[in-house]
């Protein structure tokens, strides 16, 4: 097989070596990254075994900086055989927690003002969706809730309503 730097520029599968050299710079940073996670966010990554083992074998020697960096050039060795894609996305999971809940709670207030306009229609969409609904609390809480909005003081049924929904749709 013909490296793709050996290739003339003009041909369709030509790689520079200064493109090769960036993205090998890209993978050693990303490396970096995930060897600097703590031990249960390494384990949290779909990473295969031998990657898992690197990750250890790097924890242990890490005072000696001579043996990380050698052993930080065979983990991007090893990224190279690994889903780069899904591991860039466990590891943007791993590092911000609060983008998932913080759109499940966009959902949920959604989900809460659907609730309010269009009353019976959406409890029973919810219901079908969440069996474990208790219909008639949730009626209840709308009900409750829609006079609040209308007082123009939402307070404790509009939140309790939002609890209810965080916690009969998560399970």
């Amino acid at each position: 097989m013909t490296k793709s730097y050996y290739l003339l520029p003009d041909d369709e599968n030509y790689v520079s070596k200064a493109e090769l050299k960036k993205e090998e710079k890209e993978l050693q940073a990303f490396a970096e990254q995930l060897v600097n996670l703590g031990k249960s966010q390494k384990k949290q990554l779909s990473a295969s075994d031998e990657l898992q083992a690197a990750f250890l074998l790097a924890d242990k020697i890490s005072k000696k900086p001579d043996a990380l960096r050698r052993h930080m050039q065979f983990i991007t060795k090893q990224l190279k055989d690994e889903d780069l894609d899904k591991l860039r996305a466990e590891y943007d999971r791993i590092m911000s927690p609060n983008l998932v809940s913080d759109k499940a709670m966009k959902k949920l207030e959604k989900l809460r003002e659907k609730l309010l306009k269009n009353g019976d229609e959406a409890i029973n969409e919810i219901v079908a969706l969440h069996p474990t609904i208790e219909r008639q609390k949730m009626r209840q809480l709308v009900r409750q809730a829609k006079k609040e909005v209308e007082k123009e003081q939402p307070g404790k049924n509009y939140k309790e309503l939002f609890q209810y929904l965080k916690t009969e749709t998560a399970s």
